[in-house]
């Protein structure tokens, strides 16, 4: 069903593909109201009656495959799909929230992810002086996740710019 709202969650932990709930008690949802020409900011910090903060999965056959905030499985607070084109938002004892959608079940119109802090898989060198990394060689869960969107990967089409060329 195509509801409106803006609604998200902070992740103040890497997302890393895990098949259980990751996290810290400084992850939040929120939803942003509009009631006229006035907006409304609710944002649900964690309580502490669970450790339910972050779950990200997929490529799984007996476990959800997609990004929850808080909840439990299959109940989450927030959910996005591993298709990224429907979720769903329940009540949720993690964040103390309610549902932050209109309606349960949503259809996915536009979403944003912003690094909001610096990240430890984004390092200029890897163990031992590595070389650099893309962002799609250093986070293969990412690359993964994107290409289960059927996302255009645009630095796979890039040439190294380490290598040596003959023009």
């Amino acid at each position: 069903p195509k509801t409106q709202g803006v609604f998200g969650a902070y992740f103040d932990c890497d997302l890393e593909r895990n098949p259980s709930w990751r996290g810290n008690s400084l992850n939040f949802v929120f939803s942003i109201k509009t009631s006229g020409s006035s907006l409304g900011l609710d944002v649900f910090r964690t309580t502490g009656f669970n450790n339910n903060y972050q779950y990200f999965n997929y490529a799984t056959k007996t476990l959800p495959n997609g990004l929850g905030a808080g909840g439990q499985l299959e109940h989450f607070g927030l959910w996005i799909d591993s298709n990224f084109t429907c979720g769903s938002s329940n009540s949720a004892a993690t964040f103390g929230s309610e549902q932050l959608s209109s309606q349960r079940e949503f259809v996915i119109d536009v979403i944003e992810a912003w690094l909001v802090r610096p990240t430890d898989k984004l390092d200029d060198d890897g163990p031992g002086g590595a070389k650099k990394q893309s962002v799609l060689d250093a986070n293969p869960e990412a690359a993964a996740l994107l290409e289960l969107a059927n996302r255009k990967m645009y630095s796979k089409t890039l040439p190294d710019p380490t290598l040596d060329r003959d023009d």
